[in-house]
């Protein structure tokens, strides 16, 4: 018999990554293979329907559901088949993210709970927008009256960026303006393509356990600050920020602890940086192991 840690509290579907309620009986569910996970792995999810709507299709568990932070919303949509083709799940009252959107987009160090609201139509705005410091484009429908200043915020909050670092641009580098609504670009709004830009002085390539994080910054910017948006970005409650430590990658095999109250500029001179993109490790100290 395998030993399970008390800390692993919830079991998932591995199909559908939501939280199995404690009463369900196994029997009948047709599934063989579950995840075994913490409270921190999860979010809870609640769906919401208009108050004029003429058809009621919300039902009691569909408004606390518990899911996996690594499910997308497609996991949602499978799990409730009551809701229809034809209808989509609404985000912050003005957007309907893709199939595809990781719900970890959603979720912030201080929030682990996601609202959507049930709406019945397509909206007109097919919306994409890509980055080259992300691994995928963030897609998601709206109205074409959305101004494009209201899609630079919702990217920079999906990615969990910090919004004065970057702007947005067409897909062949044209400057729009924010108070420009997406009807207004001329472009098709059946495919609108979209390129969010970093305009800050220099990037730092983060490397946390197997994977690595970009975060623009100016080269009077301390550490700390980097730190806390390396961790926001990780789901990481900033409460547990000394139990983390920042180091240069100056040396892969011995790479160098630095302090927190440094500058960039102050690092390019200590280590004789002159790249705009500075190597960084962030790692738990040895005593948090």
């Amino acid at each position: 018999m395998i030993k399970i840690n008390d800390d692993y509290i919830y079991l998932a579907s591995y199909e559908t990554k939501m939280i199995l309620s404690e009463n369900i009986k196994l029997s009948t569910i047709n599934e063989t293979k579950f995840f075994l996970v913490k409270e921190h792995q999860t979010c809870l999810i609640s769906i919401e329907q208009s108050d004029d709507a003429l058809v009621a299709i919300i039902e009691d568990n569909m408004q606390n559901q518990r899911y996996l932070i690594s499910a997308a919303m497609n996991d949602i949509y499978k799990q409730n088949k009551n809701i229809d083709q034809d209808q989509y799940l609404l985000y912050d009252h003005d957007f309907a993210p893709s199939r595809e959107t990781s719900l970890s987009s959603f979720l912030s160090s201080k929030t682990s709970s996601i609202k959507f609201n049930l709406i019945y139509q397509k909206l007109q705005a097919n919306v994409t927008v890509t980055s080259d410091e992300q691994n995928s484009p963030i897609v998601f429908q709206c109205a074409s009256s959305m101004t494009i200043g209201r899609v630079h915020q919702i990217v920079c909050q999906l990615w969990k960026l910090n919004k004065q670092f970057y702007r947005l641009t067409l897909s062949d580098d044209s400057i729009i303006d924010e108070e420009d609504s997406l009807s207004d670009t001329g472009e098709s709004i059946n495919d609108l393509q979209l390129k969010l830009v970093s305009t800050a002085d220099a990037k730092c390539a983060i490397t946390y356990q197997d994977g690595i994080i970009t975060i623009s910054v100016t080269n009077e910017i301390l550490l700390s600050s980097i730190m806390e948006e390396a961790l926001e970005k990780l789901l990481i409650p900033l409460d547990d920020i000394d139990m983390y430590e920042l180091k240069v990658l100056d040396d892969p095999d011995s790479p160098t602890t630095v302090d927190l109250d440094s500058s960039i500029d102050e690092i390019r001179s200590d280590f004789h940086i002159e790249s705009a993109r500075l190597p960084f490790l962030l790692e738990k100290k040895e005593n948090e192991n």
